[in-house]
C-alpha cells in the first residue's frame, strides 16, 4: 500500500540522490504540499459523501414518513367511513330494536287479548249451548203446559156442563115449588105445611141457582183465562221454534269462532315468537355493532397511534442526525431573542416579535388571528438592524420561519451587532450551564466508580410507569442515586442565576426522561387534579418533545433554543434554553438543560 504524508508539523520527505540545491528542495517541498493538499482531498470527499449520504436517509426517511402517514391516513379515512357506516347501522338497529321491542309487547298482548277473547267465545259457545238446551226444556215445558191447559179447558166445559145441569133442575125445582105454593094456597089452612115446605124448596132453589150462576160466571172466567194461557202458550211455543234455528245458528257461529280465534292465537303466538326472536336477532346484530364499532375505534386509535409513533421517529431520526456534525444543517447558531419588529409586504403590515435570531434568518411570533403564505417575500425592520429583506421558507406552531434574502452594507452591520450583542448576552449563560454539566458529568463517573451507581442502572431506559399518576410519571433503575446526586448542583445554579432570570435547570437522559427536578417543581401528586400537578409535578416525567429530543440528543458543545412551555390548564411560556450534552466515560447520557424566561 502506498504511503502518505499528512501536513504533520517538522515532517518531511526528501529524494534519494546527489542533488541537494536549493532550488530543488523547494520543488520537493512544493510537491510535498500538494500532495498533502491531494491527501486532504479524500477527506473532503468522504465528508461530503457522509453529508450527502445524511441528506439521502433524512429524505428517504421522510418519503417513508409521509408514505405511513398518507397511509395509515387512509386507512383511518376508511374506517371513519366503515365508523359512520357503522353508526348508521347501530343507530337503524336501534330504532328496530325500539320497533321490535314494541312489536314484541304488542304481540304478546294480541296473543294474550286473543286468549281472553278464545276464552270468551268459548264461554259464549257454552252459554249459547246452554240455552239451546233451555230453550228446548222451555218447549217441552210449554208442550206440555199447552196439554195441561187443554185438559183444564175439557174439565171446565164438563163442570160447566154439569152446572148447567144443575142450574136447570134448579130452575124446575124452582117452578115446582112455585106450582106448590100455589096448590098450598087453594088447599089453604090443610096446605100450610106443604105451602112451608114448597117455601124452603124455593129458596134452596134460589140459592142453588144462585151459586150455579156464580159458578157458571167463573167457569166463564176460568174458559177465558184457559184460552188465554193456551194462546201464550201456544206463542211461546211459536217463539221457541222460531228462535231454535238462530240459537242452532249462533252456536254454529260461536263454534266457528272459537275455532277461528284459537287460529288467530295459534298465528299471534307465532307471531311473538318470531318477533321476539327477530328482537333477540337484532339485539345481536346490536351487539356485533358495537363490537365492530368498537374494533373500528381500536383501529383507528392504533392508526393514529401508528401516525403519531411514524411521525415522532421521523422527528428523532432527523433530529439525531441535524445534531451530529455532518448532519447539522444549520450554517449559522440560533440565538433567542424578544425584539419587536415591523413585518411589511403586499398588502399587509403586521407588528411582530422575533423568538430567536441567526445571520441566515429569524423565527417570528404573529399575531394570532393573521397569517403569511410560505413564499412570501416580506421586509422585517429591527430596531439595530434597520430594514432586512426576507422569505417566509415555512409555517408551524413555533412561529413563522423567515430567512434573510441579500443584505445591503448596513443591514448585515447592522444585523452582525445585534447578534454579537445577543451572543455575549448568552455567554454567561453558556458557561454557566457548562460548568455544572461539568461537575454533574463529575459526580456520575465517580459514583459508578465508586460501585455506588451501576453504569446500567444510570443509562437504563426500561422506564416504570408510578401507578395513579397524572400526569404519567416513571422511574428507572438508577433514580435512587439520581435523586441523591442532581438535587445540590441544580438547586445551586438556580439560586445563583434566578437573577438572571433562570427557572430552571436539570439534567435529562437522551429520551428527554427527566429523573429529578428543581424542588419548586418536584411536589407530590395530587389525586385526581391533573392540571395542578403538570405545573408543579414535573419531576420523573418524560419529555420528548421538540425541545426536549433538542436537549437530549444534542452532541455539539451547547445548544441555544426558545420554545412554547407547556405549564398546563392552557398556560404557555416562553423559554430560552441553553443546554449542554452530559457524557459518562464517553458514553452520551443526555443533556443539562438551563431554562431562562425569554
Amino acid at each position: 500500500m502506498a504511503s502518505r504524508a499528512f501536513g504533520i508539523p517538522g515532517f518531511s520527505r526528501k529524494r534519494s540522490g546527489s542533488d541537494h540545491s536549493p532550488a530543488r528542495q523547494d520543488e520537493t517541498d512544493a510537491n510535498i504540499d500538494a500532495r498533502e493538499t491531494l491527501d486532504e482531498e479524500p477527506a473532503r470527499e468522504a465528508a461530503a459523501d457522509i453529508s450527502e449520504t445524511f441528506d439521502l436517509i433524512e429524505a428517504d426517511l421522510a418519503v417513508a414518513a409521509r408514505s405511513i402517514v398518507s397511509s395509515a391516513g387512509a386507512v383511518k379515512d376508511q374506517i371513519d367511513d366503515q365508523t359512520r357506516i357503522i353508526s348508521g347501522i347501530r343507530s337503524d338497529t336501534t330504532q328496530l330494536s325500539a320497533r321490535s321491542s314494541e312489536a314484541t309487547a304488542n304481540a304478546s298482548q294480541l296473543a294474550e287479548a286473543i286468549e281472553e277473547l278464545t276464552k270468551t267465545s268459548r264461554e259464549i259457545g257454552a252459554q249459547v249451548a246452554n240455552t239451546t238446551t233451555l230453550a228446548d226444556k222451555a218447549g217441552g215445558i210449554a208442550s206440555q203446559a199447552n196439554d195441561g191447559v187443554t185438559e183444564l179447558r175439557s174439565a171446565v166445559q164438563k163442570i160447566a156442563d154439569v152446572v148447567s145441569m144443575i142450574s136447570a133442575v134448579a130452575k124446575q125445582t124452582n117452578l115446582l115449588a112455585l106450582n106448590a105454593t100455589i096448590e098450598a094456597a087453594r088447599a089453604g089452612e090443610a096446605g100450610k105445611g106443604f105451602a112451608v115446605v114448597a117455601n124452603e124448596v124455593k129458596q134452596l132453589s134460589e140459592q142453588t141457582q144462585r151459586a150455579t150462576d156464580e159458578i157458571s160466571a167463573n167457569i166463564s172466567q176460568l174458559q177465558v183465562t184457559a184460552e188465554g194461557s193456551i194462546e201464550a202458550v201456544n206463542l211461546i211455543i211459536g217463539v221457541i221454534d222460531e228462535i231454535r234455528p238462530s240459537f242452532v245458528s249462533v252456536a254454529g257461529a260461536v263454534e266457528e269462532q272459537v275455532a277461528t280465534t284459537d287460529e288467530i292465537g295459534r298465528s299471534a303466538h307465532m307471531t311473538a315468537d318470531f318477533v321476539r326472536e327477530v328482537s333477540e336477532r337484532v339485539a345481536a346484530i346490536s351487539t356485533a355493532t358495537d363490537a365492530a364499532d368498537e374494533t373500528g375505534t381500536q383501529i383507528t386509535e392504533a392508526s393514529t397511534r401508528m401516525t403519531g409513533l411514524t411521525e415522532a421517529l421521523s422527528t428523532r431520526f432527523t433530529m439525531l442526525i441535524r445534531q451530529t456534525r455532518a448532519g447539522n444543517r444549520r450554517r449559522h447558531d440560533r440565538f433567542p431573542v424578544d425584539l419587536q419588529g415591523r413585518l411589511e409586504g403586499a398588502g399587509f403590515e403586521l407588528t411582530v416579535r422575533t423568538l430567536d435570531i441567526s445571520e441566515g434568518g429569524a423565527l417570528l411570533k404573529m399575531p394570532e388571528d393573521r397569517t403569511v403564505a410560505v413564499g412570501t417575500r416580506a421586509v422585517l425592520e429591527l430596531k439595530g438592524a434597520g430594514r432586512l429583506p426576507i422569505t417566509i421558507v415555512g409555517t408551524s406552531t413555533l412561529g413563522l420561519h423567515c430567512a434573510f434574502g441579500e443584505l445591503d452594507e448596513a443591514a448585515r452591520a447592522g444585523l452582525g451587532t445585534l447578534i454579537e450583542r445577543v451572543r455575549s448576552e448568552n455567554e454567561g449563560f453558556i458557561n454557566a450551564a457548562k460548568e455544572t454539566a461539568a461537575k454533574i458529568e463529575a459526580a456520575l463517573t465517580q459514583a459508578v466508580q465508586s460501585g455506588r451507581l451501576d453504569i446500567e442502572a444510570l443509562y437504563d431506559t426500561d422506564y416504570q410507569p408510578v401507578p395513579g399518576s397524572d400526569p404519567q410519571q416513571v422511574t428507572t433503575r438508577g433514580l435512587g442515586v439520581l435523586e441523591e446526586i442532581l438535587p445540590p448542583l441544580q438547586e445551586r445554579l438556580l439560586d445563583a442565576s434566578k437573577a438572571q432570570g433562570m427557572t430552571f435547570c436539570v439534567a435529562v437522559d437522551r429520551n428527554g426522561y427527566l429523573p429529578v427536578h428543581n424542588r419548586i417543581y418536584s411536589h407530590p401528586q395530587k389525586p385526581d387534579d391533573p392540571v395542578w400537578n403538570a405545573a408543579n409535578c414535573r419531576n420523573r416525567r418524560i419529555f420528548d418533545d421538540r425541545a426536549g429530543l433538542c436537549a437530549a440528543r444534542n452532541t455539539r458543545p451547547f445548544l441555544i433554543q426558545s420554545y412554547p412551555r407547556d405549564m398546563g390548564n392552557g398556560q404557555i411560556v416562553w423559554m430560552r434554553e441553553i443546554d449542554v450534552p452530559l457524557h459518562v466515560f464517553g458514553r452520551h447520557w443526555g443533556g443539562f438543560r438551563t431554562a431562562y424566561k425569554l
